[in-house]
Parts: structure tokens; sequence; C-alpha cells
């Protein structure tokens, strides 16, 4: 693999900050060049942001530690069983169909897997889009709520994509994925198996991948997640963006936002937290900074979860 430096992404290059390509350890994972940059936010924030990289191994740990794919790393090294979840009382009963809890309309918490759960998953699309994509690649997620969706958000940030989610309200429901795709022109689409042969997409144009928690493009997710290798990210590298369907209308994509907005969102939403912070408007304050509740659903939960 490789390393991003200043936008620029060098094939075969270490990561910086006193691991090799390919250790694994939760720290490499993203490493950042040592350079402050200016990230402008697209319209979400009043003013550009401006974020200081780590220059030396301390440092660069320190930049990598708040943003939300070390973050997991971090956490599924020091907590592998421990479920990421969320101080809100979750409705009573509600489950995915595959038996888990969480991630549900209204309710609280993540995937409602384990941090090492979560890991594995998003290792393995890593890998996959790896071998596949160019890093900032834009790569749509047509899931439902639940564990796939984050296992496949994270394996983006894993890998330097920038994800694209389109939140199904059920499995096989995939009426938008066509104005999705012509509206967005992803580099690649990922979807479970039972949405996979009713997405009306084109596959000599967009590639269309299979990735749930067994298997990802036909291949074991414990084997692929053994071959995934960290890749350099920097922080104003594209990770998110929100898409808006108008229905017959079309649809809209919205500015990426980057590794770094995204970290500085979590930490005011985990600050907000920690000041007791109702669901609603924790809900609010993130659909204000541009973070739609699926994805405050998956990312705050690991940040917030010690």
């Amino acid at each position: 693999m490789g390393r991003r430096v200043s936008g620029e992404y060098v094939p075969g290059a270490a990561a910086p900050g006193g691991h090799a390509p390919g250790s694994g350890a939760p720290d490499a994972y993203p490493a950042f060049a040592g350079r402050e940059s200016t990230a402008v936010s697209g319209g979400r924030h009043s003013r550009p942001r401006r974020t200081r990289q780590g220059g030396g191994g301390g440092g660069t740990r320190r930049a990598a530690a708040g943003l939300p794919g070390p973050m997991l790393r971090l956490r599924a090294e020091r907590h592998p069983t421990l479920v990421p979840s969320l101080p809100f009382a979750a409705p009573p009963g509600e489950r995915f169909g595959d038996g888990s809890r969480g991630l549900v309309a209204g309710g609280a918490g993540t995937a409602g897997i384990s941090f090492a759960e979560l890991d594995r998953r998003a290792r393995s699309v890593a890998a996959r889009l790896g071998a596949t994509l160019s890093p900032g690649s834009k790569v749509l997620l047509v899931y439902p709520e639940g564990p796939d969706l984050a296992g496949a958000f994270f394996g983006c940030l894993y890998a330097g994509m920038a994800a694209i989610p389109l939140v199904l309200p059920g499995p096989g429901a995939t009426h938008a994925v066509p104005r999705a795709v012509e509206r967005c022109a992803p580099d690649l689409v990922l979807t479970g198996t039972d949405g996979w042969h009713a997405l009306s997409v084109d596959r000599t144009r967009t590639q269309v991948v299979e990735a749930d928690g067994v298997r990802v493009a036909g291949e074991p997710v414990w084997r692929l997640a053994q071959q995934w290798r960290p890749v350099g990210v920097l922080r104003g590298a594209a990770a998110y963006h929100r898409y808006h369907d108008d229905g017959a209308a079309g649809g809209r994509l919205e500015a990426p936002m980057d590794h770094g907005d995204l970290a500085e969102v979590l930490t005011e939403l985990a600050q907000a937290v920690r000041l007791g912070t109702d669901e609603e408007n924790i809900g609010w304050i993130a659909a204000v900074h541009g973070l739609e509740e699926a994805v405050w659903r998956i990312l705050l939960p690991v940040r917030v979860t010690t």
C-alpha cells in the first residue's frame, strides 16, 4: 500500500510514526505528514477550520487519536469485547434481523457488535477497496441501518475513501439507488447480499460489491481482515458526503466532510453527551454540522464508549 502526503498518494511508502505498513498497530492508521492544512467545510461551518497535524511519532499519535478510524482501532485493541453504546434508553425489544441490538431509528447505540467485530468488518472492507480503488474514491453505501452499514462506513475511513451512505428503509428497498448512482457518480457501490440482485446499476460502468459480516466480494471477512494494511490519510482528506434523495426530482450530494471535520464534530457531540444533552438534541447538533442520523449513530458511540 502507501500513504498520502499533502494530498498525494505515495505507493509503497511507509507510514510515519514508527510503524511499518502492515504492522496493524492502531496508532499506525492513519498516519499524517507533519504540516498545517486548511480544510474548507463547504458551507457547513461559518469559517474555514485550521487543523495542525503532528510531525513526530508522539505528535502523530496524538493527532490521529481523535479521528474516527484510529479511534476504533484503539478501542478494538484495548476493549475488544465491549459493545459501543450511547447513554440513551433504547426502545425495548428493538433488534436487527440478525438478532443484534442497537442502531435503530430512535434507539440508542451503534451497530450492536463489539469493537473487535466492527474493526474486523472495517478491515475486510478496506482491504477489498484498497485492492480496487485509489484513495479518495467515492463509495456509495447501500444498506439499511445496522452492522453492515457501520462496517462499510468504517471500512471507507480505513481505506481513505469517501463514503456516501444511502440508508435504505429496509432490506430490498432499493428504488432510490439509480438516482443516487446518477447524481453521485460513485466509483463503487457497496451493498449487502439481500439487496444486490435488486440494484438497478449498470455494472459495466459502476462496480458493485457485496459486503456483510461473513463475506466481502465472495471472500471470507476474516481472511480479508488479515490482508488489510494501513494507509496514511491526511486530516483534510475527504471522508463523508451526505446525499439527499429528492424523489422524482433527483438528489443532491453535499460537499465532503474530511476526517478532521468528523473528529471536531464528534468532539462537540461527546462534550454534549457528557453534559447530559438528550438524544433529540444530540441529533439536532449533529444535523446542524451536516451529519445524518445513521452516521452519528455509527461514529459517536465509538467516541464516547471507553
